[in-house]
C-alpha cells in the first residue's frame, strides 16, 4: 500500500503527536518515502511549512512503519524528485 497524497499521519511521541499531511510520496531506490508539513502549518498563509521525509515499510499486515530521513544523500535524492514533480505540477498548471 503506498502512502497517498492529502493523506493525514499522526506521528510523534505519545502525548505529543502532531497531524501531518502527504505532500508528496514516492519510490526511489527499492524504498519508498514521503514528505509531509504538519496539517495547520499548511493551513496558515503566513507561516512557510516545515517538511519532513520519512521512509516507509509495510509489513505483512498492512501496518506501515516510518523511519526519519537522516543521510544527507537519501534527503537530497527524494528533494531533487520533489523539486521535478514541483515543475512538472507547475507547467501543467500553465
Amino acid at each position: 500500500m503506498a502512502v497517498e497524497i492529502g493523506e493525514e499521519l499522526l506521528l510523534g511521541e505519545e502525548g505529543n503527536e502532531q497531524l501531518y499531511e502527504v505532500i508528496y510520496s514516492c519510490e526511489l531506490n527499492e524504498k519508498h518515502y514521503l514528505l509531509a508539513a504538519i496539517c495547520e502549518q499548511l493551513d496558515d498563509e503566513e507561516c512557510e511549512p516545515e517538511i519532513i521525509a520519512l521512509s516507509y515499510t509495510e509489513d505483512e499486515e498492512g501496518t506501515l512503519f516510518y523511519d526519519e530521513v537522516e543521510s544527507e544523500d537519501e534527503w537530497k535524492q527524494v528533494e531533487a524528485k520533489f523539486n521535478s514533480y514541483i515543475e512538472e505540477m507547475e507547467k501543467a498548471g500553465s
